[in-house]
């Protein structure tokens, strides 16, 4: 899947007293199937309530250290984007045969990679992370890319033990045959943070999606990266 279309810049109880659905202590099997059954019998329609789902990535604290001055430069080890609970290593990438940057493996979409040639996430300049919306049959890294919001927050652990905190100032989709070169790539007098995936519709008999989700982001402290 190409992912740049340009190249970079360097129950109630009626019923058996049926419990809340929300109990402290979950009741025996045996019991469950019990009240189903008499459910069924009754005639009662049966809802199944499923918890909501455990975020599997760490939540995104606040900057221990909130400058916003730049840090040195340090390659990135791993990324968490808190509202989407997407998080992922990183895999240095750099540009393909055609000069365009490339994307970890479509066989491995939840790998996300940073862009090796351009400035390290809290130094001075916009560095770059991309990553699939799918691959392979299943959701990329950044399958919900397009539900960050501003204000929202991005983690970047780095190799020199720190981890430099952003926060999102805007997200755009854009064509890839009018890609925002300059503002995603150009320099910055700050240190920035820029996420890239596909969005939009799928061409089917090009094998892509015609747009690009990017989302931009600021610099804004660091904390050291826990053991």
């Amino acid at each position: 899947m190409t992912l740049l279309q340009e190249t970079p810049p360097r129950p109630t109880e009626r019923l058996l007293r049926t419990v809340d659905a929300v109990v402290a202590t979950p009741p025996p099997r045996a019991t469950i199937v019990l009240a189903l059954v008499a459910a069924v019998l009754l005639g009662l329609a049966v809802v199944v309530v499923r918890p909501p789902a455990t975020p599997h990535c760490a939540p995104v604290a606040t900057p221990q250290y909130p400058d916003r001055t730049p840090l040195p430069a340090s390659d990135p080890v791993a990324l968490t984007v808190g509202s989407i609970d997407a998080c992922s290593t990183l895999l240095p990438v750099g540009l393909d045969d055609e000069r365009r940057i490339a994307v970890p493996s479509v066989h491995t979409p939840q790998q996300a990679g940073w862009y090796r040639l351009g400035p390290t996430p809290g130094a001075l300049g916009p560095a770059v992370v991309v990553g699939h919306i799918n691959g392979d049959g299943q959701e990329g890294v950044f399958a919900d890319l397009d539900d960050v919001g501003a204000g929202d927050r991005v983690a970047v652990s780095r190799r020199d033990g720190r981890t430099a905190f952003f926060t999102v100032s805007q997200v755009v989709q854009a064509d890839k045959d009018a890609f925002p070169t300059t503002a995603v790539y150009g320099n910055t007098p700050d240190a920035e943070l820029r996420l890239i995936t596909c969005g939009g519709a799928l061409d089917r008999s090009a094998h892509r999606y015609q747009d690009n989700v990017i989302v931009f982001a600021t610099y804004d402290g660091w904390s050291p990266t826990r053991p």
